[in-house]
């Protein structure tokens, strides 16, 4: 009887639109590994909880919905030999980027919106846990020998402001233009993104900007596009822009690109989401011209 009645409750709630659902938890988690391969930008973790704190029933404000999104996020990069100890042999840094991000965003309505926020955190091999989750992952679950971490870019604080446009216009029932524009400055990283795309399906909203709480319902919707990227300074790649703390000789490149495909499907208060990037050179001798990664995102509305 407990069995039927829970498979009974479960098939109401995938049925439920969950418009009223105002928080979330959730998992991203970035990965070469599918593509057999482990170099630069190798990880990504993060942490995610978010809720809606007004709905256009509030208030008659301009700015309908208003919401705040909370990261514990992991980057990990690494060369593409992960076994030397020898600097001269290495064409990408060993760094890592452990932070806590907190962002606040403003939508008129689900196609239109912006945000702000900031990131604080700390670089370092150990200071950032880099070193001993991936030799941890490497070893235990790979079967694999650790990697070096021989040389790393230097621990430091950092602090990081930021602030995006999100934009979508509907080019037919259900194709839609997408642009979401970014900014990023602090000592950490200082860059400037465009990303632009198509997006095809049935969920409303702007489901591949973010976490998006604004008008939730049951779909399928995927992404083709790219993010253009401008840097100005990126500690993980080449240490402080104030002093001196680099052990690598490597050039980066300011202008990057990706091209990306992806779909999200929503059974809620389940969202699964699934993009393939596929990221141009960030070292300008790096000894692959591109780079695959998966990401793997799972949320939860609470």
């Amino acid at each position: 009887m407990f069995a039927r009645n829970f498979l009974v409750l479960f098939y109401l709630l995938g049925l439920t639109n969950f418009s009223h659902s105002q928080n979330y938890i959730g998992l991203n988690v970035d990965n070469d590994l599918y593509f057999k391969s482990d170099r630069y930008y190798s990880s990504g973790i993060f942490v995610e909880y978010g809720k809606l704190i007004k709905k256009s029933s509030d208030s008659l404000s301009k700015w309908n919905y208003i919401s705040r999104h909370w990261t514990i996020g992991q980057e990990i990069n690494t060369p593409s030999i992960g076994s030397t100890t020898l600097i001269s042999r290495m064409d990408y840094p060993y760094s890592g980027w452990l932070y806590l991000g907190y962002r606040q965003e403003y939508f008129q309505d689900p196609d239109f919106g912006y945000g702000l926020g900031f990131q604080i955190g700390t670089t370092g091999a150990n200071e950032s846990l880099a070193k001993f989750f991936q030799n941890t992952y490497h070893v235990n679950i790979l079967k694999l020998d650790p990697l070096t971490w021989s040389v790393s870019i230097p621990q430091a604080l950092h602090f990081n402001i930021n602030g995006s446009f999100f934009f979508g216009r509907f080019l037919t029932k259900k194709l839609k233009w997408i642009n979401h524009n970014s900014a990023q400055l602090g000592s950490f990283r200082n860059t400037f993104k465009t990303r632009v795309g198509i997006q095809l399906g049935s969920i409303p909203g702007l489901p591949f900007f973010g976490n998006r709480l604004e008008v939730l319902q049951n779909g399928i919707s995927f992404f083709l596009g790219t993010e253009l990227e401008y840097s100005l300074h990126d500690y993980s790649l080449t240490g402080s822009w104030l002093k001196d703390n680099n052990p690598f000789s490597l050039i980066p490149n300011n202008f990057r690109n990706k091209y990306q495909a992806g779909f999200i499907y929503q059974r809620l208060p389940w969202k699964a989401n699934i993009m393939l990037n596929r990221s141009s050179n960030y070292i300008k001798n790096q000894n692959y011209r591109s780079h695959f990664y998966l990401k793997i995102s799972l949320h939860f509305l609470i």
